[in-house]
């Protein structure tokens, strides 16, 4: 069969096809609750539509935000693969020619809503750039969705981190409470106040002690690295908890100092726990990070990880993303 891509109007019958069927499976995945559902085509300047041969199989729309959401801003719209089409890349086409007809209609700024119950769209959002952003607009107040947002066209990236080969990286096991691993999970708390600072508990006895105390139940195996002596990164495995995939142990506290980032510790790490959780006899690993941490989502999807729906209770929680890795 020959792929085509088809810009069209927004009423196209077959867009409009595409469109309704996207819909019902949503109201099937997550009920009938109106948010997003209703949409015109005011706004929109592109509508994409694939053909597999003749055949109408994916579609994808660019509405322009710059009104309501800033200059320069798009928003992704009604992406769409019928399910018999899944699985040969048509998702990642049409988003691709989005993209491509993006800056002709003043976009250099790419914005959508997915949600948490739909892991496969995170994961090609992810997999073309995309980074989490907060709830905007109608999904301000939407636990169940998650945002995120591209620059385009996307320019090439560089660092200058020193390397640190994998060599240089020594691992040992400690003790939960071990003094350097704790001052470390301390940093990684610091951390996480200034990009969460909407998690910060106004009580003193809710802090990093309490909070230490609880995350540490559990824990199988506790790794701290370092680097000519120094104490640069930890990371922990703790036992299934109810919720968690069957066969599945979670990823902890991974945490490395900014002096050491992006040099391969946390790589060195995942692998030791990856080893561990196998000679365990578990045949995956999950984790949760945060909306506001691109670095270790990167590191994650590099690592073989791709997002799976959440395991733990999001009910109220809007800044979470949850991945998982088959270790088999």
């Amino acid at each position: 069969m020959t792929v085509a891509l088809d810009l069209v109007h927004w009423d196209d019958p077959a867009a409009a096809t595409l469109r309704t069927a996207q819909q019902a499976e949503l109201r099937d995945r997550y009920g009938d609750d109106g948010t997003g559902h209703t949409m015109t085509g005011d706004g929109i300047v592109a509508m994409v539509v694939l053909r597999d041969g003749d055949e109408p199989v994916a579609c994808v729309a660019l509405r322009d935000a710059s009104g309501d959401l800033g200059a320069g801003v798009g928003e992704v719209k009604r992406l769409y693969t019928a399910p018999r089409a899944r699985g040969r890349g048509h998702a990642r086409r049409v988003m691709l020619e989005l993209e491509r007809l993006a800056p002709a209609h003043g976009c250099t700024r790419l914005v959508l809503e997915t949600g948490v119950l739909q892991p496969e769209a995170i994961g090609l959002y992810l997999s073309l750039g995309y980074r989490s952003i907060p709830n905007y607009a109608e999904y301000a107040d939407e636990p169940l969705s998650r945002c995120f947002a591209k620059d385009v066209p996307a320019g090439p990236r560089t660092s200058s981190r020193r390397s640190i080969g994998a060599a240089d990286v020594a691992l040992e096991t400690v003790p939960w409470d071990h003094d350097e691993a704790r001052g470390l999970r301390r940093a990684m708390w610091a951390f996480n106040v200034e990009r969460y600072p909407e998690l910060v508990p106004d009580a003193p006895d809710l802090g990093f002690a309490s909070d230490d105390a609880r995350q540490g139940v559990g824990v199988l195996t506790t790794w701290l690295a370092r680097v000519a002596g120094a104490p640069v990164g930890c990371l922990s495995l703790r036992a299934p908890r109810p919720g968690q995939p069957d066969g599945s142990v979670e990823l902890k506290k991974m945490f490395v100092s900014d002096a050491a980032r992006g040099a391969g510790v946390a790589r060195t790490l995942l692998a030791a726990a990856h080893d561990d959780a196998l000679a365990r006899g578990f045949t995956s690993t999950v984790l949760a990070t945060g909306i506001r941490q691109p670095e270790a989502v990167t590191l994650y999807l590099s690592a073989g990880y791709r997002p799976v729906p959440p395991y733990t209770d999001h009910a109220d929680d809007f800044l979470t993303l949850w991945f998982g890795r088959a270790l088999r």
